[in-house]
């Protein structure tokens, strides 16, 4: 694979030399590593059609952000987003810290995020009152820390557009830090089940048992109210 490899260095130099609407591309067919270092990418959209790795790396100020089908990100490592992020090929982030803070982005802008299914540590922030859109049903494990962060005056939202809401699932032990922060459609934790809640009843049920008790009770008044009648008429 080195000429593959070179490939994708190559492409990755010419988008970051290019002045306007550069871009990081992976393409289909390669393969590209990070090599555990770090790079700023200046708000350069990056497309992944090929293979990517982070390899404990850092990747900073990435722009638009697309991993196109068949396309694989290894994300391990630290990743800063400031756009949008769509993952429609394969992302590994289990032991990643995913950072998505819109500064590549107009300030209150709307940002989607799709795609993340399990990641170490996930952070959503913003300063300028911006919104991040989640799939409707999404659902986000977060293991580590989740931090939702906005400013005051200036809250952070974090929505679906629609329909089913989405969920951050905790795993044993992460850590929520959450301030300023509007959560519409999405939930920390399962969200509130809206089905009616049964009362618990057995045999004929409560109302029936209820009944039958009651009748009971005034045989057994009425069978000791005879069986006294009928001891004061013996001689």
């Amino acid at each position: 694979m080195p000429h593959l490899r070179f490939l994708a260095a190559a492409s990755i130099a010419l988008g970051l030399a290019s002045a306007a609407h550069a871009q990081m591309e992976i393409p289909a067919g390669s393969e590209g590593s990070l090599g555990g270092g770090s790079q700023d990418l200046g708000c350069e959209a990056v497309t992944i059609a090929g293979s990517y790795a982070l390899d404990g790396g850092t990747l900073q100020n990435a722009g638009a952000f697309l991993i196109e089908t068949g396309g694989v990100l290894d994300a391990q490592g630290s990743i800063q987003l400031g756009s949008d992020f769509r993952n429609q090929g394969s992302l590994n982030a289990a032991a990643s810290t995913m950072v998505f803070d819109g500064s590549c982005a107009a300030p209150g802008a709307s940002l989607t995020v799709s795609g993340i299914t399990t990641v170490a540590n996930l952070t959503f922030s913003s300063s300028s009152g911006q919104s991040f859109v989640l799939p409707n049903g999404a659902n986000i494990v977060v293991t580590g820390n989740l931090v939702l962060q906005g400013q005051p005056g200036q809250p952070l939202q974090i929505t679906t557009a629609s329909g089913q809401p989405a969920t951050f699932t905790l795993g044993p032990g992460a850590q929520v830090t959450q301030q300023n922060v509007n959560l519409v459609n999405v939930y920390i934790g399962p969200p509130p089940s809206a089905a009616p809640v049964a009362v618990p009843v057995s045999g004929l049920g409560w109302t029936a048992g209820l009944a039958l008790l009651l009748s009971l009770l005034s045989w057994g008044a009425l069978r000791s109210a005879r069986i006294r009648s009928f001891l004061r008429t013996q001689p």
